[in-house]
């Protein structure tokens, strides 16, 4: 049996990685490659999954939010690239073989375009983006047409490529996405959500030594230069947090994408009186009087580590989300993080994300939720809602497996 899987994006990268491991554990036979639309494949190849076509970074890193980036991406060449992929996929389909596409629109037109039988994983869309409230809403009353209305306004042009009859099952991203999308008669299966799974720590970081600290997550998001930015505005919140309490000790785990050069965010660091401490091959530790913060590309460590975020990410905030845990976001100027980004992250994660407008709230917003035991337990049982349980990759190709089988 031969699989492809596309798709268009670091996250959606990881999702597809994590599914197809599961199905070559279930079927070391079957013949896997993968088609990354944006960006250069870098998570297939680290687990040795053969790439189809060419692959190549573009300026936006797949974040089109206005015509400036747009035309950066056409002037490297995005329209030859896209078509370049598209002849990689038709001769790919030329022969028996079925398609996962993992992500939004671009990898779930070109599966419909292929004429092959096809999955689509839907990581990007769910419904709590458009619901005012979702508390509101009563299923089992939904009527058909709703549904649909519903559907239509979260996945615009992708419902109807999601009526094809070539479309073997959708998997969303969240329940309450998953009942729309069926009460709409849209041949859906919600088996979990596959980003939070493979986020076990690794513990490469130490932190027996912090037992007294309050453990704060720092994310700067992974796109360049933008990320120098967020860290910037994220490392000023952080001064004006500790101001405000002086009487603690801190513990900042900045989880820092492999592709951003560390020595940029040092300097930054060193222009706000943090001094280098200790180095090692897993991370650097710096010091501002009593309290700490560490560099590291260990992720997983620090989202279990920490108690609460301070988040300018996409895909990386929300998996923190899902662990049930509070993250506190800034408005940034993008391209991937701005205010209007922030907003529909606060729409789909809910009443685990807050929004500070300036680096100057995050005192007053840290305040409301540290050591607030009813508030941390309504964002637990919420962020864990909003994004699943793990064991979803395995969930998924098992129902993969099963179909092409039959």
């Amino acid at each position: 049996m031969r699989v492809l899987f596309i798709s268009n994006g670091y996250g959606e990268d990881y999702v597809a990685v994590n599914i197809i491991k599961e199905l070559r554990k279930i079927d070391s036979s079957i013949e896997i490659e993968a088609l990354p639309i944006v960006g250069e494949g870098f998570l297939y190849t680290k687990n040795q999954i053969p790439l189809l076509g060419p692959h190549k970074k573009l300026p936006s890193g797949g974040f089109i939010t206005n015509l400036r980036i747009l035309y950066k991406d056409l002037k490297e060449g995005l329209l030859n690239l896209h078509w370049k992929q598209w002849e990689e996929i038709k001769r790919w389909s030329k022969k028996d073989g079925y398609i996962v596409a993992v992500g939004d629109i671009v990898p779930l037109l070109l599966a419909k375009l292929s004429s092959k039988k096809f999955f689509f994983v839907s990581i990007q869309k769910s419904v709590y983006y458009t619901l005012e409230d979702d508390k509101k809403i009563n299923i089992q009353k939904l009527s058909k047409n709703k549904a649909k209305e519903i559907a239509i306004r979260t996945y615009l042009l992708e419902y109807f490529l999601m009526r094809s009859e070539n479309l073997l099952k959708v998997f969303p991203r969240d329940f309450l996405s998953h009942l729309i999308l069926e009460k709409a008669r849209i041949n859906s299966e919600y088996l979990g959500n596959p980003m939070m799974d493979s986020l076990e720590p690794e513990n490469k970081i130490k932190i027996d030594n912090f037992y007294n600290y309050i453990k704060i997550l720092v994310l700067p998001g992974s796109k360049i230069p933008e990320a120098y930015y967020n860290f910037h505005l994220l490392t000023d919140g952080i001064l004006h947090l500790l101001k405000s309490r002086s009487d603690e000790n801190f513990l900042f785990l900045t989880a820092i994408s492999p592709n951003i050069p560390i020595k940029e965010l040092e300097y930054i660091l060193f222009s706000k009186n943090f001094i280098k401490d200790v180095e090692t091959e897993d991370y650097i530790l710096f010091k501002n009087n009593n309290h700490v913060l560490i560099l590291t590309h260990a992720f997983s460590d620090c989202i279990h580590h920490a108690q609460i975020g301070l988040c300018m990410a996409g895909t990386a905030t929300e998996q923190f989300v899902g662990l049930g845990k509070p993250a506190i976001a800034i408005f940034g100027k993008g391209p991937q993080f701005t205010k209007k980004f922030a907003l529909l992250q606060k729409r789909l994660l809910g009443d685990s994300l807050f929004i500070a407008k300036n680096p100057e709230e995050i005192p007053k917003i840290f305040s409301l939720i540290y050591n607030n035991n009813e508030l941390l337990e309504k964002i637990s049982l919420n962020g864990r809602k909003r994004m699943g349980e793990k064991g979803a990759s395995r969930r998924i190709a098992e129902k993969i497996y099963q179909i092409t089988k039959v």
